[in-house]
């Protein structure tokens, strides 16, 4: 199918400014094969793995028709085929769509496939309704999956609402799922009604909401996924609308990202570690004191990896009046201190955004992000060196929204959004 694409020399205020060269179009090293049309309507945003044994892409996302939504995925192979994409959930209709809170998927040894999603359950008398986190495993490389389960190990009791999940597998084979939890007091993390359109630029007063929730909780599997621990809470007061990340590091570091609210309505991008397999967490440290005030919820959480020498790579929005915009740091001393952030996106407005990034062999991160300055969103995506901000940069628009990429092992993977259709890009090691 033809899409519109727009490719140049894109030129960002900030990294010209940090004499970085931004090259005509293209990836980097390896090229991206041709644009291909995964869903053609009713989706939601996807997010995207790689299955590093057989070297495929997989991109996952949830898909609506007649007020049901399911969640699909779809696996594309080094010979250019993409199969017919395959239904996650074994109980039709059970998922919900949010842009903030995608179905995620992951991949693990002996092409185990993991996803995870979130449902929807109306509360009468209730403005959101209430959610539960739902996981499927497959052992065929997401081919098949068996029956779902429940993440959440409060479900079955008052209804609630769990989401803006994120999904992780250690190199152990370990799975940690993290998410917003208002179990405990708060108001409910936002949640779109079953087969809604997504609210994801929505302002929701929270002004009002208690100052002991949501709770940032991880629930951890030890047995590949048929099973979960029960969760234990992060930190709270969190956003109740902002996604979180995780990412882990080579000496086992487990880090977990989040928007924080602090007193005064400051709601700024914090990260805690775990130097114990997710035992106890370090107190959450701010990536960058933006001291963004503000009484809603701007659904912006941030994107998290780590590279193979152990820095950690983040990036985020804050609507700070006078600096609002898309930033991007990195730490190199496990998520004590972060370096000053380069802009992405910056202007007099600049609307939230949302981004993704990989850090990759060789010393590269992989990012991509949303420009909302020119109303429609368009895609900027860059290639670049370690620091972030040196060494040659190539870039390239892409009319759509809601990037995902990925990266391993010589495959690497983009998809986004656009309207309700989603396509990919993926290129393969020769």
């Amino acid at each position: 199918m033809s899409r519109r694409k727009r490719t140049s020399a894109v030129l960002i205020a900030a990294l010209t400014a940090a004499a970085c060269g931004v090259g005509e179009s293209g990836m980097g090293e390896a090229e991206l094969g041709p644009t291909l049309e995964l869903a053609s309507s009713g989706a939601s945003n996807p997010t995207t793995a790689i299955d590093a044994e057989s070297g495929d892409a997989l991109v996952a996302w949830v898909e609506t028709h007649d007020r049901e939504s399911n969640v699909l995925l779809a696996r594309l192979s080094p010979d250019g085929s993409v199969g017919t994409p395959t239904r996650v959930n074994n109980i039709p209709g059970d998922a919900a769509a949010h842009f903030q809170a995608p179905a995620q998927v992951a991949t693990g040894a002996d092409e185990e496939v993991y996803v995870f999603w979130t449902n929807n359950t109306p509360r009468p008398g209730q403005r959101f309704p209430a959610s539960d986190l739902r996981f499927a495993r497959s052992s065929d490389g997401g081919r098949t999956f068996e029956p779902t389960i429940t993440v959440n190990d409060d479900a079955g009791g008052p209804p609630t609402s769990h989401t803006f999940h994120n999904l992780l597998v250690a190199p152990d084979g370990t799975l940690y799922a993290s998410w917003l939890d208002s179990r405990n007091g708060g108001e409910g993390p936002p949640a779109l009604p079953q087969g809604g359109e997504s609210g994801a630029q929505e302002t929701v007063d929270v002004s009002q909401a208690p100052t002991d929730g949501p709770e940032v909780r991880i629930a951890i599997s030890r047995d590949g996924g048929r099973t979960f621990l029960p969760s234990f809470v992060v930190d709270r007061n969190a956003c109740p609308c902002c996604r979180t990340a995780m990412a882990i590091g080579p000496d086992g570091a487990l880090y977990i990202g989040w928007r924080k609210v602090y007193e005064g309505n400051v709601r700024d991008v914090v990260i805690a570690r775990s130097d114990d397999a997710g035992k106890t967490f370090s107190a959450p440290m701010r990536v960058h004191e933006d001291g963004w005030v503000f009484p809603g919820c701007p659904h912006a959480g941030p994107a998290l990896d780590v590279d193979s020498e152990g820095a950690v790579h983040a990036a985020w929005y804050t609507g700070k009046p006078g600096a609002a915009g898309l930033f991007y740091a990195r730490s190199q001393d496990g998520a004590e201190s972060f370096s000053e952030p380069t802009p992405l996106a910056t202007g007099d407005v600049v609307a939230p955004s949302l981004s993704s990034l990989v850090a990759e062999d060789g010393g590269k991160i992989w990012m991509t992000w949303e420009d909302r300055r020119r109303g429609a969103p368009e895609l900027h995506t860059v290639r670049t060196a370690l620091d972030g901000v040196n060494g040659e940069m190539r870039a390239e628009v892409i009319d759509g929204s809601h990037p995902s990429v990925s990266a391993d092992g010589g495959t690497r993977v983009f998809a986004w959004l656009d309207g309700s259709t989603v396509f990919a890009r993926a290129g393969f090691a020769p």
